[in-house]
């Protein structure tokens, strides 16, 4: 019978794979294994020797130019050879505009050549993934539906049982393409609009990273310049989409016709199998998004990619109107009428009359394939051009000392990990990184609230209301597993944003004309069909505009650019390659030795204490000099007593042989090692992965560095609290070790303040330093960030928006 926690995977039915049930223990993805005889023998070729490849490597990290890369051969009396198989190809597209033929250069690299070199590559072999899955975990009740990869999803499932009904055994071979316009120069007169590939059938932390398997530069699509004279015509328009899509239709040639018949392609476990591709996710801003779906944008009267939502009511969340469907679009583009009789018609619905690329790839229909983008639609867009402009409106309305107290909580915001602590406050620092912008986010709410309250400013509280339900929406998009449960969430929550945008006063902000609202629709539908959305979010993409600037800068002449990026990015993926499969060849000899070789103990270390490591620890003191040197904290008030109680429900919960604690500790005969730093490990209850939080205790000697910690204990198996760590250190007691923590405790369940739920406000209040408590290290769960409130003494709000893992629990 099931067991609580149980995975099931349920695989496409084409595949002839039974249905597996695994132990949560055993359910183990991304860690397959390269088979050592698929390993290349000389992967340095085609360079001669080793410490050739290596000197090449050495040149390509150092980013040196064409100039400089032969004088330091020279010196050195080497010849470097391009290591690259792939070359980037040029070809001339050419579209008439008023009769005359305009030309232009199309730099890019085959897809289907990059496609077929990773598919082949026998280190990402064991990581490919070729049958749709349905995943579900039991939570003791029944089996509930999760979402991850993209083929966990329904829309690679569903060209699984097309391809498979076409040719027997087809498998589907998802593409995800990002396409943007970057400013590579100082100055913005020179840009590049380049395309990025990646792999839907590798996990995502392979498709994702920087090694093989990465995302790669393919293209770069030819930019029309500006024509003052032109510039805004219906026909100029139409011929910049027309150059657009003629340069796509080039570049997906390949990809077009095998998605049709499939390719039979041997791969890299040795394994031939018929592959179907297809565009499983376009990443794009709401700019290239039009473009790929030829819409007018925002002028349009369809300003929505993805539906058929009419102008002026974008604010409207409730309402559901009919996907565009590509079939649809190109029966009305491809009637045999003239291009004004087409524009007549076309105009309307929003569309442009010039036929899309992407109809010659089968399955891939481009309004389905075009994703929600969580960048621009909530960190750059709704937080930083929206919501923060609002507040600061409403600031400077308050008046200087409402400003300069919200500035000044986030001057005083605790420090935590992997979070930005702004020293000068918000509104006094620049900063353009998208990082920061999140960062402010989720941590805004808890400096405002006594700002923006019901009787000091309503306005701002609406605001600050509405602010809440975007963070809420854009924390559950940010899970790395979905389950149906937490989408039925996340769309509960879109139901309550819409009443929030409605108390917000149309003289302080109209949402209809905005198309980040109303993208929110779309999320839930994008993770049933592609995943979660971090398989389809800019972010990640945006990461390759600083290696090309840097190329730019660098290693160019600044002439004929396109090339001489596509070739560096060529020598910068080669090399990578090669380094990799030197790596696996290294690792493979390393194992051969260790099992020839003497027998190592497992690395242990006698300060792990379950799931915690203490560690920054002093020297070893008697509990005396160690209750002495405190004597002034209040917290250390009856700290025997407390040390014995600890104990005693320890030996009593553990029950050892023959450990008896006497009535009362002695204060010379036992000691302590304190201790300044804990980490602990945790299992997210997002990812179901382990998470790991640093903390530091406050140390009792003055000086030392004064950052304390807050954590989340469990008191007893269905009582849970939060408490200030006080101080952490090992008892010494007949030779056992106890690893024990004093804490301050918190008090939740606080009786509300007004606006509290509205504001989604997890409340605390800490108790008197004296009803401190002694606890074993192992009863803490995980860290939490608190925010005092400023306005009434030991009160204190958690951010619950910190990540994933607290949001949920919360």
């Amino acid at each position: 019978s099931s067991q609580i926690d149980d995975i099931k995977v349920e695989f496409h039915k084409s595949s002839h794979r039974p249905t597996r049930i695994y132990s949560f223990a055993d359910f183990k993805r991304n860690e397959r294994t390269v088979d050592p005889t698929l390993l290349k023998a000389e992967p340095w070729k085609p360079f001669k020797t080793r410490l050739d490849f290596e000197v090449a490597e050495l040149i390509n990290q150092m980013k040196l130019n064409a100039s400089h890369t032969d004088r330091l051969l020279k010196v050195i009396k080497r010849i470097m050879q391009n290591p690259s198989d792939f070359t980037l190809d040029t070809e001339e597209i050419t579209i008439l505009y008023n009769g005359q033929p305009k030309t232009f250069e199309f730099h890019s690299r085959s897809l289907w050549e990059w496609i077929f070199s990773q598919v082949q590559d026998p280190l990402l072999a064991p990581h490919f993934e070729w049958d749709a899955q349905r995943l579900s975990k039991f939570n003791g009740t029944k089996w509930v539906r999760f979402y991850d990869e993209p083929w966990t999803a329904s829309k690679f499932a569903q060209v699984q049982s097309h391809v498979s009904s076409i040719r027997s055994g087809g498998k589907p071979l998802a593409i995800i393409l990002w396409a943007d316009t970057s400013v590579l120069s100082t100055f913005g007169t020179q840009k590049g609009h380049y395309i990025v590939a990646r792999l839907g059938n590798l996990p995502m932390s392979i498709r994702n990273g920087n090694s093989v398997g990465g995302g790669r530069v393919v293209g770069f699509v030819p930019i029309v310049g500006a024509d003052s004279a032109e510039q805004g015509k219906v026909k100029f328009v139409n011929w910049k989409h027309a150059v657009f899509h003629e340069a796509f239709r080039n570049f997906l040639k390949d990809v077009a016709r095998l998605s049709k018949v499939g390719q039979v392609v041997h791969c890299g476990d040795q394994i031939s199998r018929v592959l179907f591709p297809y565009i499983h996710i376009l990443s794009a801003d709401y700019e290239e998004q039009c473009r790929f779906a030829l819409i007018r944008g925002l002028g349009g009267n369809a300003p929505c990619p993805v539906c058929l939502v009419p102008k002026g009511t974008l604010s409207d969340l409730k309402a559901r109107y009919a996907y565009c469907v590509a079939a649809e679009v190109v029966e009305l583009v491809n009637k045999p009428e003239s291009m004004k009789d087409k524009e007549a018609v076309l105009r309307p619905l929003g569309l442009f009359p010039v036929r899309n690329a992407l109809w010659d790839v089968e399955n891939s229909d481009v309004h389905e394939a075009i994703s929600f983008d969580r960048l621009h639609a909530y960190i750059i867009g709704l937080f930083q051009k929206h919501i923060l402009p609002e507040i600061k409106i409403l600031l400077d309305d308050l008046g200087r000392w409402e400003k300069a107290v919200f500035d000044q909580g986030f001057q005083t915001m605790e420090r935590w990990p992997n979070l930005t602590h702004f020293t000068h406050g918000l509104f006094q620092m620049d900063f353009s990184d998208r990082k920061k912008w999140e960062h402010a986010s989720k941590i805004l709410l808890h400096t405002a609230y006594n700002i923006f309250t019901r009787k000091r400013c309503l306005k701002g509280f609406a605001l600050l209301k509405l602010f809440w339900t975007w963070q809420e929406l854009n924390t559950y998009l940010t899970f790395e597993v979905q389950t149906s449960l937490t989408i039925s969430a996340f769309e509960r929550t879109l139901d309550y944003n819409r009443n929030c945008e409605d108390d917000v006063d149309s003289d302080i902000k109209n949402w209809d004309g905005i198309i980040k609202v109303h993208s929110h629709i779309h999320a839930a539908r994008n993770i049933r069909m592609k995943g979660i959305i971090a398989n389809m979010d800019t972010k990640v993409n945006k990461k390759m505009n600083r290696p090309v600037r840097e190329a730019y800068h660098r290693q160019t002449n600044f002439k004929d650019v396109e090339l001489q990026l596509g070739k560096l990015d060529d020598r910068d993926q080669a090399v990578v390659s090669i380094r990799a499969h030197l790596d696996a060849l290294d690792e493979q000899a390393q194992l051969l030795l260790a099992d020839v070789g003497p027998s190592k103990e497992p690395k242990t270390t006698e300060w792990q204490f379950a799931q915690v490591y203490l560690g920054s620890r002093q020297k070893p003191t008697d509990l005396k000099d160690f209750t002495a040197q405190a004597a002034h904290d209040d917290a250390f008030i009856r700290f025997c007593q407390k040390l014995a109680d600890c104990l005693t429900a320890i030996i009593a919960r553990e029950n050892p042989p023959g450990i008896h604690l006497p009535q009362n500790l002695s204060l010379s005969d036992t000691y302590v090692i304190e201790c300044e730093f804990l980490k602990v490990d945790y299992e997210s209850t997002v990812s179901w992965r382990t998470a790991t939080d640093r903390l530091y205790s406050k140390p009792s000697r003055p000086g030392c560095n004064e950052r304390c910690d807050c954590v989340m204990i469990q008191m007893s198996e269905t009582e849970v609290t939060f408490g200030r760590l006080v101080q952490l250190f090992v008892y010494f007691h007949e030779g056992n070790r106890y690893a024990l923590a004093l804490v301050h405790p918190f008090t939740g369940n606080t009786a509300a303040w007004d606006g509290d739920a509205e504001l989604g406000l997890c409340r605390i209040r800490m108790q008197p330093c004296r009803n401190s408590l002694v606890i074993p290290v192992r009863s803490i769960i995980r860290g939490v960030l608190v925010v005092a409130d400023d306005e009434n003494a030991n009160k204190y709000t958690i951010v619950d928006a910190l990540d994933q893992d607290i949001f949920l629990r919360l």
